[in-house]
């Protein structure tokens, strides 16, 4: 995508949600950040643009770069906030990751340059413990001292042991690092911002110089396997709280997005991250 795309005009709208909701078929929501946060935490005015889409009939997704488990949990977990979204409903980064070694294509995309990763049996992985269940739905074992080159990251949290072992194993011939959830950063409640996994995958791969796959938002894969589970010509737009990953990614796909303002992007940087990435939303979301 040339890097003046949607930069021309001025500043996109600020809209609510009703203003805009006649104009789509399907609504593509981002979770930590956009809907909600830790625990139970439920952003203003996420539960009423939610049940406000339900009522209307619209086709809802969960797009998220949440790696942690499996699509039937990340669905349970939403839906204990309140936001029903089936396993059906719900694409992960994560999930993506079985399609890839079983050299199984997502809509068009078939992971050109990634051929033969249906032999990896074992890889060395850094996140969440439930994050094994997503490598197992891959045939993956998670292993101290991988058979296999390869290093898959869906979390920031690695000890100096772990970032040396992890280069350790990704300088061998043939090393890989699988990055399950792409996300530099992550909104905390109090506004504040947190290193996630994008940022310890790029150090990984500057340090080391292997070759790197990544999974999710913005790249490709996800937007396919979106588009395909949604009926053919629907009008879709992105809501999220990034730029890089919903807005960035929605543009890959050709959907329209809505950028939820203060989580990810704080107000007084919005301009500089825009200018940077070359990409605009189509609206300012706001509650109401």
């Amino acid at each position: 995508m040339p890097r003046d795309a949607n930069m021309t005009g001025g500043e996109p709208p600020r809209v609510t949600l009703s203003k805009i909701m006649d104009k789509y078929d399907a609504f593509c929501f981002d979770g930590y950040g956009t809907l909600y946060n830790r625990g139970d935490f439920v952003y203003p005015g996420a539960m009423e643009w939610y049940r406000a889409l339900r009522a209307a009939g619209k086709h809802l997704r969960l797009v998220t770069n949440a790696a942690s488990n499996t699509d039937d949990y990340l669905a349970k977990d939403a839906a204990a906030r309140g936001f029903d979204f089936t396993a059906e409903e719900t694409i992960s980064s994560g999930s993506l990751l079985a399609d890839l070694t079983r050299g199984r294509p997502v809509g068009v995309f078939d992971f050109a340059g990634f051929s033969g990763l249906n032999r990896i049996r074992e890889a060395y992985y850094i996140g969440r413990d439930t994050g094994v269940n997503v490598l197992a739905q891959a045939g993956i074992a998670a292993a101290e001292n991988p058979v296999d080159p390869v290093v898959a990251v869906s979390s920031y949290t690695a000890t100096d042991e772990m970032f040396n072992h992890s280069v350790e194993i990704l300088r061998r011939p043939g090393g890989l690092l699988l990055v399950l959830n792409p996300d530099a950063w992550a909104p905390r409640i109090d506004g504040t911002r947190s290193a996630v996994s994008g940022t310890l995958a790029e150090r990984l791969r500057v340090a080391s110089g292997c070759r790197t796959c990544y999974l999710g938002k913005p790249f490709p894969a996800i937007w396919e396997k979106v588009r395909a589970s949604l009926p053919s010509s629907s009008r879709v737009l992105m809501i999220g709280d990034t730029i890089g990953t919903d807005v960035y990614g929605a543009k890959v796909a050709g959907f329209d997005s809505a950028l939820v303002v203060g989580r990810n992007v704080p107000e007084e940087s919005l301009a500089s991250d825009e200018a940077a990435l070359g990409v605009r939303p189509d609206y300012y979301l706001v509650p109401g």
